[in-house]
């Protein structure tokens, strides 16, 4: 026997034991190296195997391919013979004679041509055979080889109907291989007339018209010869898009549904050819060929979604899109609406990556094509209407969430040139009034929330949040809000248990399906538009109205110190206890942590606390403002307990004093601040030491006192609009004033320096004393001032912006896009759009007018100011920590309230010494003077006598540290001292009411502590 490589083998020899003597183990060999060279020897053996297997395979192939190749030849030789012979015959013949004769040749010629075509060898002979079918297919009866296929008793002998199909499904195949379209549709032209009769009713001429038409549909992918044809010969193109019609109708499998479902897939291979639909409508009245074709997309779209999930051209959406807007909606077909709008979604879905950049999504997405269907949908059907939402909210295959929702334009038209909010929300009212919010959201079906209710709820959430954005207060609480003011009283708190039970329930955002953030995003954001709009003017009666109890379960399981995030992230009802949809969320709560993994020893803390994170980020407004400052003051003191070396008594940022001159406040603030540029050094303590105007060091050890009365003090200088940094307001709040950067060449450098102070304060948890414009706190916090906020800086110009805009002959006022700035005494002008000074204002573009100038006013003048600010509060503590907090309590994080303080509370929280009892005369009197003769300007010098800060704790006096006390001091002569870093009054036994208040009021105004000892 030869082997591979042509050497002779021979089966290997054994002795009665079954050992081969040739690989019997040798004297000197170990066990180990017979052991290794036995299967090294199997494998050799292995490896020969496979290599002989594959010679026999490669020589089967060869063989097979050169007996292909020579039979191919001679067959090719026969072809050529007798095609001559016909050529020569039929040349002679007479035309009846000739088209028997051919007839009879044809069939054995297909058989031929079958057996040995190649599309790089047999070109000529694919157009030999193809002009002999053609000369068949339009003679008479019993000449014809189409007739074949309706009346097989004309065909010859030993020929069938099925036999002839197949011979011309394969040539129908190669010439679509060889892209003779052209010869393709002049074979398909001469069956269609065979098969049909001419005219508008289009009849089958047989049975089996239409099955010969969708078989050939199905094998040989004929749609091919369709795009030449639209571009070139659009009336051809009716006739064969006719032709492809009647053979989809004809598609009959085993079912009902099997047959809809066959039809639909050839649908989708004729509505792939570019142009199709536009060149159909190229003629006045709409051919039978596009009804046809509409028809058969309204009978098929009720399988659409199925199984199938392989992805679809671009040219479909584009031709189904074309079907509505030209022919459809052109001739009020409106009952073919939602099954054109169904496969327009269908096809949406399953272009998936490609929808991002599709000339055809393009289409959709156009202002008139919007208008035109939403125009049409004005008096359609609920089922409709969702239809159209689910066309432009329903996200793709393999879409990211970037892309789930339609671009600003249709946005904006769905918002504004139709009434869908007031559509949409009687769609989802029942829910609001009759189920439980878990009911709701299990309504919208999670993890994917792509169901009915969701889209509509999606759609209804984008629209309105758009339609808001531009609407004025007044407007809201009037008649151009699409909703009436009750019916959004009781959506608020609908949407505000929705949004909360959704976020605590899938708080990982980064995990959730395309169409469920899409949701998410919808939902709180709306629902954050109308809180912020709530605070500015009251919508529910408190505010109150929007916290959620329950929410507060989260923090008791939470850990006490959370990670808010770091400076690197980027900016941007009482019901019955058994109705309470919250109590519901708490058990399925508990239910989520009973079972999380076992031997996860924080799993509980972990999803509490990844469910506070999320409300925290996205709806912070359901937890009480106070327990959100417990959260951040929380984080501040994990934070602050991390730099305890460095922060304690012998650390040595307490070790190192920073002298600071009274009469020079600023400019040491400045210097002490220039060096602690990152957050260690601005984190850690500082500690002060003041200089008297003589040059003398103040008596005092800073405990943290002098540190706070240093930063109240360089906060009233230079937070002072004499100063020249900031301006204020008619109700006195601070916003950057406008000339600074002409006043101050360095104002840069001090705007940072203030925002290294309010940063400071708040990560030393104490209170300043200036108040912020809300305009200035939204731009702190990331946020857009919307066109009412110009009213927190100028009232005045709010009120004629409003005057303006209920002008009718707005021209005649002779307003332009510009605007009018003071820059180092030199007044200019700015524009608000390109060449904005010789645009007029009118009615009809007053609108834009108003809502740039008021982003101009509000956002844009104010830019560099408040990013230096940013940029020196950042590096203290992170925005990110503060975005839990609207502008109104971020104000009352850095300044507290104006009220004065409660006197009940800090008699409650004082520490009695030296002898104080609760009955001491002098203390009754204090607590009479604070409670009923001091002025509130007067409780605050007081409380910065004794503290150093003149506005009360957040949380109340309860968290002061150390406690306030009142120590007796024996002499009645002297003033009243404090220790403001031990929060000491050491205040002496008085012997009279009116001694006590006297000396009191000396001490507060006098503005010192120690230097009064």
């Amino acid at each position: 026997m030869f082997d591979f490589n042509g050497k002779v083998s021979s089966s290997g020899r054994v002795d009665l034991s079954g050992r081969g003597r040739k690989g019997a183990r040798t004297a000197e060999e170990s066990r180990s190296d017979f052991v290794k060279r036995q299967h090294q020897e199997r494998e050799a053996r292995e490896r020969k195997r496979i290599r002989e297997a594959a010679a026999k395979k490669i020589q089967a192939v060869y063989r097979g391919h050169r007996c292909r190749r020579l039979q191919g030849a001679e067959k090719r030789q026969v072809f050529d013979k007798r095609y001559a012979d016909i050529s020569k015959v039929s040349g002679v013949l007479p035309p009846p004679q000739k088209a028997k004769f051919v007839f009879h040749a044809l069939v054995p010629m297909l058989r031929l041509f079958a057996l040995f075509f190649r599309r790089d060898q047999d070109a000529d002979r694919l157009s030999a055979i193809a002009e002999l079918v053609r000369f068949s297919g339009v003679q008479a009866d019993g000449c014809n080889i189409f007739r074949i296929l309706l009346v097989e008793d004309e065909a010859p002998k030993d020929v069938t109907q099925k036999g002839v199909l197949a011979l011309l499904e394969k040539l129908f195949a190669a010439l679509l291989l060889c892209k003779r379209h052209a010869e393709a549709t002049k074979l398909l032209q001469a069956l269609q007339q065979v098969l049909f009769s001419p005219g508008p009713e289009y009849k089958p001429l047989g049975a089996k018209s239409g099955l010969v038409v969708a078989q050939l549909l199905r094998r040989t992918g004929i749609v091919q010869v369709l795009p030449p044809l639209c571009e070139k010969e659009p009336l051809q193109a009716v006739d064969i898009v006719q032709l492809l019609c009647c053979g989809i109708e004809s598609v009959s499998l085993g079912t009902v549904e099997a047959s809809l479902r066959g039809r639909q897939e050839l649908l989708v291979q004729l509505l792939s050819t570019p142009g199709l639909v536009d060149s159909l409508c190229q003629e006045a009245a709409p051919s039978t060929a596009l009804r046809r074709l509409c028809t058969l997309l309204v009978h098929t779209a009720g399988v659409l979604g199925g199984p199938h999930t392989e992805r679809c051209q671009a040219e479909v959406l584009d031709n189904v899109a074309a079907m509505l807007e030209r022919f459809a909606l052109q001739h009020d077909d409106s009952g073919n609406l939602l099954s054109l709008l169904t496969w327009l979604s269908w096809a949406k879905e399953r272009m998936g990556d490609d929808a991002k950049s599709s000339a055809a999504v393009s289409r959709l997405h156009r202002g008139g094509f919007v208008r035109m269907l939403l125009a049409a949908i004005g008096r359609a059907r609920d089922d409709v209407l969702l239809a159209v939402c689910r066309l432009y909210f329903a996200p793709s295959s393999g879409m990211a969430e970037a892309e789930v929702d339609p671009p600003l334009e249709v946005l904006q038209t769905l918002a504004f040139a139709t009434p869908l909010a007031e559509r949409l929300f009687p769609t989802f009212q029942n829910l609001m009034r009759n189920c439980s919010v878990e009911a709701v959201f299990d309504a919208l079906q999670p993890p994917a929330l792509a169901s009915s209710t969701a889209i509509r709820l999606r759609v209804f959430c984008s629209v309105y949040a758009v339609q808001l954005q531009p609407m004025y207060d007044y407007e809201f609480f009037g008649d151009a809000n699409p909703l009436r003011l009750e019916e959004v009283r009781e959506l608020l708190p609908f949407l505000n248990r929705l949004a909360y039970h959704f976020v605590t329930w899938m708080p990982d955002q980064a995990s959730l399906l395309p169409a469920a953030k899409a949701l998410r995003t919808s939902l709180t954001a709306l629902l954050n538009l109308l809180y912020h709009r709530h605070r500015r003017k009251p919508i529910l009666e408190s505010d109150s109205a929007w916290i959620i109890p329950e929410s507060r379960t989260l923090l008791r399981r939470a850990p006490n110190s959370m990670n808010l995030g770091s400076a690197a992230q980027p900016e941007e009802e009482d019901e019955e206890e058994e109705d309470d949809p919250m109590e519901v969320d708490e058990g399925r709560q508990e239910a989520r942590e009973r079972s999380a993994p076992a031997g996860s020893a924080t799993s509980s803390q972990s999803l509490a606390e990844k469910a506070l994170q999320a409300v925290l980020a996205e709806m912070p407004h359901v937890l009480p403002f106070e327990d959100r400052v417990s959260i951040l003051h929380n984080a501040i003191l994990a934070d602050q307990e991390e730099r305890r070396a460095f922060r304690g008594p012998w650390g040595p940022s307490a070790m190192e004093k920073h002298q600071i001159r009274r009469n020079f406040l600023v400019e040491d603030g400045i210097a002490s601040f220039e060096g602690l540029e990152d957050e260690h050094g601005l984190r850690d303590t500082f500690r002060v030491e003041f200089i008297a105007p003589d040059g003398t060091p103040e008596s005092g050890v800073d405990g943290g006192g002098l540190f706070k009365e240093f930063m109240v003090h360089i906060c009233r200088e230079m937070f002072d609009p004499e100063f020249g940094l900031f301006s204020a307001t008619s109700d006195h709040a601070l916003y950057p004033s406008t000339s600074a950067f002409a006043k101050f060449p360095q104002a840069a450098d001090l705007y940072t320096f203030l925002g290294k102070v309010v940063g400071k304060a708040i990560y030393e948890m104490f209170l300043l004393e200036p108040q912020f414009s809300r305009v200035f706190l939204n731009r702190l916090l990331g946020r857009i001032n919307e066109v009412d906020d110009i009213a927190a800086l100028d009232r005045e110009l709010h009120r004629n912006m409003l005057q303006i805009k209920e002008c009718e002959d707005v021209a005649a006022l002779g307003i332009t896009f510009s605007i009018s700035v003071t820059e180092k005494g030199v007044h200019k002008d700015i524009d608000l759009i390109p060449n904005g000074s010789n645009t007029i204002v009118t009615r009809e573009n007053l609108t834009r007018y108003l809502h740039l100038m008021a982003n101009y006013r509000t956002n844009v003048q104010f830019q560099r100011h408040t990013l230096a600010f940013l940029n020196g509060m950042q590096k203290v503590i992170p925005v990110t920590w503060l975005k839990m907090f609207d502008p109104y309590e971020l104000n009352t994080l850095i300044s507290g309230s104006t009220t004065g303080f409660d006197v009940k509370d800090l008699r409650a929280n004082t520490v009695l010494s030296g002898g104080y009892q609760d009955d001491s005369p002098c203390v009754r009197w204090l607590w009479r003077l604070l409670q009923e003769d001091l002025e509130p300007e007067d409780m605050g010098r007081f409380l910065m006598f004794t503290t150093s800060c003149s506005r009360a704790p957040l949380l109340g006096f309860q968290n002061l540290n150390p406690k306030f006390c009142v120590h007796r001091v024996p002499d009645s002569e002297r003033l009243p001292t404090s220790a403001t870093c031990a929060n000491l009054l050491k205040l002496p036994d008085y012997v009279s009411y009116e001694s006590l208040k006297t000396k009191v009021l000396q001490a507060i105004r006098a503005e010192a502590g120690f230097d009064l000892s």
